[in-house]
């Protein structure tokens, strides 16, 4: 078994496919969530489920899925570490100007973060890969792609503005886990930042229609005025399980929001797959489960 790997925010849609994976390359797996106990708790062969407050031992590596600041405290704390892959968002890069003064202050919150990690990789001489993926999907955790597949089931349509033009790449969360496995094996370690995208490059409203077919028969999609779009996307931010959406979202539908990442092709041969969900994108596999925290 090759050496112990910190996962922090493994409870999330990224976890679901890496805790598999990184058991898969033959390394012991410390998976930390806020409802785990102290205790770590065995799931499966290589994975342990433990609580932020729990001890650890050392590990030679760490894979942040949450919040920088639980892996800076991992950090701070296991002198053994030497590469650290951290996934953060492009959101830093197309919500800074934001007229939504609470996606400003989230986004300019992570960008802070970011350095501060920057700052202590570099002090601690560890390698560190900064991953800022697009769109996420692949097992219904996400809070846009499948929000709106979850919305499309419930009301048997999905609202698109008339100027849902703005190009997307959505990619799936199985291929960023595979980045992250990747960027563990390099033999030479990788020092780098950059998007993730997903192998599709497609308008919001073509991205929208794939989602809509995925959802099975009868939900189609509705066009609405980006003005009527806004006022209704304002009132649906009610209702439960919809809270978050703003109506900067319908804004933004109209603007491309493309990215660079030959950087990590170059470097990992990543390759994701083309946006073409299916049914089974929109929960988690069943063998996944198996590494799950119970309960």
């Amino acid at each position: 078994m090759r050496e112990t790997v910190f996962v922090t925010g493994a409870s999330g849609q990224l976890g679901v496919f890496l805790l598999p994976r990184l058991s898969a390359a033959g390394f012991r797996v410390l998976a930390f969530s806020r409802k785990a106990p102290e205790a770590p708790v065995r799931v499966s062969e290589a994975v342990h489920w433990v609580g932020p407050g729990g001890k650890t031992g050392p590990a030679g590596h760490l894979v942040s899925c949450g919040p920088i600041g639980l892996a800076m405290k991992l950090i701070s704390g296991n002198g053994d570490l030497q590469r650290v892959v951290a996934f953060s968002t492009t959101s830093v890069l197309t919500k800074a100007g934001s007229e939504n003064r609470q996606e400003r202050e989230l986004v300019a919150g992570i960008r802070t973060e970011e350095q501060r990690l920057r700052t202590l990789c570099e002090q601690r001489d560890i390698a560190l890969t900064l991953i800022r993926p697009t769109l996420i999907y692949g097992c219904g955790m996400d809070r846009n792609i499948s929000l709106m597949a979850k919305f499309g089931r419930r009301f048997r349509f999905i609202p698109v503005s008339s100027n849902a033009n703005g190009l997307r790449q959505p990619v799936h969360a199985d291929d960023l886990a595979a980045l992250a496995v990747s960027c563990l094996l390099s033999e030479t370690a990788i020092r780098l930042e950059s998007a993730a995208c997903g192998g599709s490059t497609l308008s919001y409203r073509d991205m929208m229609e794939k989602t809509a077919n995925a959802c099975g028969k009868g939900v189609r999609i509705l066009t609405l005025d980006g003005r009527v779009l806004a006022v209704a996307v304002r009132l649906a931010a009610l209702l439960p399980g919809l809270g978050g959406i703003n109506p900067e979202m319908v804004r933004r539908q109209g603007q491309d929001m493309t990215f660079d990442d030959s950087g990590f092709r170059k470097l990992t041969g990543y390759q994701p797959r083309n946006f073409d969900p299916l049914p089974g994108d929109f929960e988690i596999p069943g063998y996944a489960r198996k590494h799950r925290l119970p309960g």
